[in-house]
């Protein structure tokens, strides 16, 4: 009996290779978008703490100097703020494009499993017609053996 041959398994290497470099692709912008997301939480802890360091010194004498450069810092601050979530929400797009690409990858992999599957069963079909007319043919050689003697 002759083995099933998947004449497209080339194709479909090529196709699940893809797949697996999209998969990394999107990975990395993942990870971008949480790196992102990790640095302003940082920004945001940096802000929380001169800003409990102020009140801390509200009591007793005040140093002009000292208030200007946490006013200073607090505004860079909020400025880092924005521009990161500029940044994050640049990242997220191109994680959501990646995943979009990730998404078709996949798709045309699994139209070429399913074609595998259908010519797979086509085969087996074709297989299984071949032998039930070999066995008949057996049958019938066997059935004419009988008669003639």
């Amino acid at each position: 009996m002759k083995k099933f041959r998947y004449r497209l398994a080339s194709l479909l290497k090529i196709k699940e290779h893809r797949e697996r470099e999209r998969q990394k692709e999107h990975a990395e912008a993942l990870q971008q978008v949480y790196d992102q997301n990790r640095r302003l939480e940082q920004i945001d802890q940096n802000r929380l703490s001169t800003l409990n360091q102020q009140r801390g010194r509200l009591h007793g004498t005040l140093s002009l100097a000292h208030l200007q450069a946490c006013s200073r810092f607090l505004v860079k601050l909020k400025r880092d703020t924005m521009v990161g979530r500029e940044t994050l929400r640049g990242y997220q797009a191109e994680a959501e494009k990646r995943r979009q690409k990730l998404v078709q990858a996949s798709q045309e992999r699994q139209i070429y499993e399913k074609l595998k599957e259908k010519q797979q069963e086509r085969f087996v079909k074709e297989i299984e017609h071949l032998e039930k007319i070999e066995n008949d043919e057996i049958a019938l050689q066997t059935f004419r053996l009988n008669q003639q003697r």
